[in-house]
């Protein structure tokens, strides 16, 4: 596709309210994203749709997205497809609406960690990478209503979800 039409496609779906997220949610993406919502917050407060399918994602990227859906006024609902894994679902989790389509997979899992510098950088920074896990965890128990505990134990064995699953366990609200 050329980058006219893909500029014109990004420009028609945001005014439709829509901001489609996929791929590898990055540092970059997530800044692109938190953007694309505080500039339809600002247009007025009628819900955005973000459709979210992310087979990779990082951890402090994902909490961006999330920190931003949960700071603009205007609703937003998410629509997962095709597979969102590991902290790619704090984003589904702070959504006032979560819906998949039938054939979603979701991966519940954390990204493994790794780090370089001096023995005081390397705590400080478990020191925030645990933190951030929390903020996953509490996340994605509010929008189940499953237990801190149940929730990082499935976050740390790697569960596997279909979107029929992921609806019984409260990841989403509606299968499409």
């Amino acid at each position: 596709m050329s980058v006219n039409v893909e500029r014109e496609l990004a420009d028609r779906l945001l005014a439709e309210r829509v901001i489609l997220v996929g791929g590898r949610l990055d540092d970059g993406l997530a800044e692109h994203v938190a953007a694309q919502l505080l500039l339809l917050d600002a247009g007025g407060n009628q819900p955005v749709t973000i459709h979210l399918s992310a087979t990779d994602s990082e951890l402090d990227a994902a909490l961006s997205v999330a920190a931003a859906i949960d700071l603009i006024g205007a609703p937003v609902h998410v629509v997962a497809r095709g597979t969102v894994r590991g902290p790619a679902v704090a984003v589904l989790a702070a959504a006032a609406r979560r819906q998949a389509h039938k054939h979603t997979m979701f991966v519940l899992s954390v990204p493994p960690f790794t780090a370089n510098g001096t023995a005081d950088e390397l705590a400080a920074l478990a020191a925030q990478h645990d933190r951030e896990l929390t903020r996953l965890r509490d996340l994605v128990t509010q929008a189940t209503g499953r237990t801190p505990d149940e929730v990082a134990e499935d976050l740390t064995t790697g569960r596997v979800l279909s979107a029929e699953e992921a609806q019984i366990y409260g990841l989403i609200t509606d299968l499409l």
